[in-house]
């Protein structure tokens, strides 16, 4: 009987330690194949360097489950589906506004929690209590851009580039029209679709309108394609992006059509203030040792490491796994020290109550004697 006892409490013990170490599974799904792959890539090496820095939580391995959404709206809901059925504890991503919305649907209905780690458009949050992000919204990086052209560069009419089948690209474009037409500037803007090669019907359409600057809002698949077109044209002016230009595939495949390009993106340790710079200098040193070889370290990079910092600390702080349990710890989160600054998302829609975007400038050739370069200018706060 003796022994029996001592069979059972050493089988408990066993059992016991055997549930405190089931892994921490967290659902990735990103844009690592197709047009945006490139970001994907970079942002998926942000948060497997931070699982580098935190491998467990409450005593147990933190597991990734990656999928590969192929830069599809299809893709992102198969990750989706996928992830409810592997009882995710969360999903960071998608990258892109158009796949983040769609994975955010099913996840939302399921009741599983979101964070798009770069998603600009303001609609995705508003799905439901479940979605986050990462980023700062497409109001202000419109509003900002559209600001820095009217009153630094002095513009009055601008022509605006517009993904017409891009939630992020539509959207921004909206918001820069809106506000610099505000702001008593004109505008004009010329849409295309994905994969577009061909912009002469565009830059056609473009010839009659006197623009002091032009801005675009799409990707590098494509801006590649178009910002060669349009120097060849004789198309002058200021050229302004957004952030998905801070993508390698721009200055790599527009060449020197790309230098003095400038852009608008997430903060980095150049432009971060305080402890926050120092953390972000950190990062990228570990980073560097991690991953070597990889050609972008950028705020897609920060942003995915806090993707997952944050969802972590969710856990953490909820002493759990059970959704409900970190739903409701991250919803109340406040002043959490990340590498991309300080992340609030208590009293907010599930956007960070405060981001830093800054704005960049291409070199092609690069500053430095390398192919390109990318120099941070300045950046400016959300919550200024």
């Amino acid at each position: 009987m003796k022994k029996m006892l001592a069979l059972l409490v050493t089988l408990g013990a066993l059992l016991g330690v055997s549930s405190a170490q089931e892994p921490v599974t967290i659902g990735v799904n990103l844009e690592l194949s197709g047009r945006f792959a490139t970001i994907g890539t970079s942002t998926l090496q942000g948060i497997q360097t931070a699982l580098e820095e935190r491998a467990t939580v409450d005593g147990r391995p933190i597991e990734l489950s990656i999928c590969d959404n192929q830069t599809t709206p299809e893709g992102s809901i198969n990750c989706a589906a996928r992830f409810v059925d592997e009882g995710v504890v969360g999903v960071l991503g998608a990258i892109s506004s158009t796949m983040s919305i769609a994975a955010a649907n099913p996840l939302q209905e399921a009741g599983v929690i979101m964070i798009s780690t770069s998603s600009t458009n303001p609609a995705t949050t508003q799905i439901g209590d479940h979605i986050f992000r990462m980023a700062y919204t497409d109001d202000f990086q419109g509003k900002v851009a559209a600001r820095y052209a009217a009153e630094d560069l002095g513009a009055e009419r601008a022509i605006v580039f517009r993904q017409q089948d891009d939630d992020y690209s539509f959207g921004l474009a909206g918001f820069f029209a809106d506000e610099f037409e505000a702001l008593g500037g004109e505008t004009i803007t010329l849409d295309f679709v994905a994969n577009t090669v061909d912009f002469s019907a565009q830059i056609n359409d473009a010839r009659g309108f006197d623009a002091d600057v032009i801005y675009y809002s799409g990707f590098c698949a494509e801006g590649a394609s178009l910002m060669p077109q349009l120097r060849q044209q004789g198309f002058d002016q200021q050229i302004l992006g957004a952030d998905a230009s801070d993508d390698s595939q721009c200055p790599t495949g527009g060449g020197e059509a790309f230098d003095g390009y400038l852009l608008t993106g997430f903060g980095g340790p150049d432009v971060l203030s305080g402890d926050a710079a120092s953390r972000a200098e950190d990062f990228a040193s570990l980073f560097d040792v991690v991953f070597p070889d990889a050609p972008d370290f950028n705020g897609f990079t920060l942003a995915g490491a806090d993707a997952f910092n944050v969802l972590v600390q969710a856990v953490d702080d909820a002493d759990s796994s059970d959704g409900d349990a970190v739903l409701e710890a991250l919803a109340n989160l406040e002043g959490y020290p990340g590498v991309s600054g300080e992340i609030t998302y208590a009293g907010t829609d599930g956007t960070p109550a405060d981001r830093t975007i800054a704005f960049f400038e291409y070199s092609v050739p690069g500053a430095d004697g390398s192919e390109w370069s990318k120099a941070s200018l300045f950046g400016v706060g959300t919550g200024e």
